[in-house]
């Protein structure tokens, strides 16, 4: 069924990508300018429709910049906020005003670095400019944007799902052409399993190497899952659980909790989902004293708006953070 569907979507993938072609090809030959800013811009991006771990990537570089006492901000579009325009976001902020994402970053950078949400990335990094002494800007999702001159262009790819076995929406999930990577300054495969062998490692640098520019480094990371941190009250965390996620892949998070604990239910709902109060009266159903509700990090700040309904409740969220395997890490090429 499938195989009948692709030939019947495969002109309109012609379609698509032949716009984003001719879009790529106005900047190639400068009919279409890329501006020039003082700061330098790291955008951090992927050729896919959908997650592929840009968020926790962000938090990594950011993590590195605050180590070495680097100034810097974060800009992001602020995927399905209730708000439009820019913003500048504050401790008054929600998900519902700034996005589930930036909201995050956020809550574990605010106080080290200012986050913006805006559509139009130009104003963002023009106030930065004006209002600022940061050396660099960290784009949320930009590898698309060319309108704006990188310092660092960092793709990600799914190690599941690599860029090289994928086709143009809507026969696949890409945004403009594979050979369009080529515009990359770092590949990263993401959630990359840890034990990964030397001899899988070679044939994905090998099938993508004709897709790059020369040297462009090739790296590999996975995700380390964190100790649950209590969301509220200090109830003990159960050893049968309940699983709550709206995050664009959450097979993993739902087997390494399977992996720590028993899970009793499970609650999936699409990437950047809002909660309703009913869906929450739903969830919290299944709880009781003796089961803990579990979700991830993105999902937390959602539930924070329900704080009151889970006033009985134990509530916990496991955060996550990216290693580089191999000894490769992304630091040595900002």
């Amino acid at each position: 069924m499938w195989i009948y569907l692709k030939y019947l979507l495969f002109p309109f993938s012609i379609i698509y990508g032949f716009i984003t072609s001719l879009r790529n090809f106005l900047y190639d030959y400068n009919i279409l300018e890329s501006k020039k800013y003082n700061v330098k811009v790291i955008s951090i991006g992927n050729l896919v429709m959908g997650g592929s771990g840009k968020t926790p990537m962000v938090e990594y570089i950011s993590r590195y910049f605050i180590k070495k006492k680097y100034k810097f901000s974060i800009v992001s579009r602020g995927y399905v906020r209730l708000t439009k325009g820019l913003r500048l976001i504050n401790e008054s902020d929600t998900y519902l005003t700034v996005g589930d994402e930036p909201k995050q970053l956020y809550n574990k950078f605010g106080n080290m670095s200012k986050v913006i949400v805006s559509e139009d990335r130009h104003r963002a990094i023009k106030l930065i400019e004006k209002e600022n002494n940061d050396i660099y800007v960290i784009l949320d999702d930009a590898f698309q944007n060319r309108s704006i001159n990188k310092y660092l262009d960092i793709v990600l790819s799914s190690y599941k799902s690599p860029f090289f076995d994928d086709n143009i929406f809507p026969v696949g999930m890409l945004r403009e052409n594979r050979n369009n990577i080529k515009r990359c300054d770092v590949l990263i495969f993401t959630n990359s399993p840890k034990n990964i062998s030397l001899k899988e490692v070679d044939y994905i640098k090998n099938k993508s190497f004709s897709f790059l520019k020369k040297d462009v480094p090739i790296l590999f990371s996975s995700i380390n899952y964190l100790k649950p941190i209590c969301l509220f009250n200090s109830k003990k965390i159960t050893k049968d659980v309940v699983i709550s996620t709206s995050v664009a892949n959450s097979l993993s998070f739902n087997e390494y909790i399977e992996s720590q604990f028993n899970v009793v239910e499970k609650f999936v709902f699409k990437d950047h989902h809002i909660y309703t109060k009913k869906e929450i009266t739903k969830i919290i159903k299944s709880l009781n004293v003796s089961k803990t509700l579990i979700t991830t990090e993105k999902d937390a700040v959602k539930l924070c708006e329900f704080k009151d309904m889970f006033s009985d409740y134990s509530v916990y969220y496991v955060p996550i953070e990216i290693e580089f395997l191999h000894n490769r890490e992304l630091s040595k090429y900002i």
